[in-house]
């Protein structure tokens, strides 16, 4: 199931947004507000492209049946992101704690300037094959999450933004 999120930030620039992007003092605020567990596993910076791993776990349950199913209420994963500066263009993708053989996602990210404002892009695909009778029912269920968890990261990035790095 492909999804596409897309947000505005004003009061930055699409250069000072990629370090943002990937400070991690930012990182780590901004994973508590929107109720991720996040430990950095890797970080490979060899100029100008970057390779990061980043164990997340959502602070929030899966539906029931998708649960029942799985064996878990909660979703655990490693998140690659593969980037180079000054492109303003990465890849990224999940491996799933469990069942990492039937739930996959991957996809891309981009920052754009657009007039005063950057644009941040996110377009990605979410493959759950576990049971034919749920996996539209767990791929929506992540989907939702998805797009919620990038609304509340949003939200915080541009307080972030406006109040200098402090929240």
């Amino acid at each position: 199931m492909q999804f596409q999120v897309e947000h505005r930030f004003t009061g930055i620039t699409v250069a000072e947004y990629e370090k943002l992007y990937f400070n991690e003092a930012f990182n780590e605020a901004l994973c508590k507000s929107v109720k991720l567990e996040r430990d950095l596993i890797k970080l490979d910076e060899q100029a100008p492209k970057l390779h990061r791993e980043v164990r997340v776990c959502p602070d929030r349950e899966l539906p029931a049946p998708a649960a029942k199913v799985i064996g878990t209420s909660k979703i655990v994963y490693v998140e690659h992101c593969d980037y180079t500066f000054g492109t303003y263009r990465g890849t990224w993708k999940t491996i799933s704690g469990i069942m990492a053989d039937k739930i996959k996602s991957s996809g891309t990210f981009s920052f754009r300037q657009e007039g005063s404002a950057v644009v941040r892009r996110v377009d990605g695909n979410v493959d759950v094959s576990i049971n034919f009778m749920l996996n539209s029912i767990i791929e929506k269920g992540i989907l939702a999450d998805v797009e919620k968890s990038y609304a509340q990261a949003a939200e915080f990035t541009q307080r972030w933004i406006n109040n200098g790095g402090k929240v």
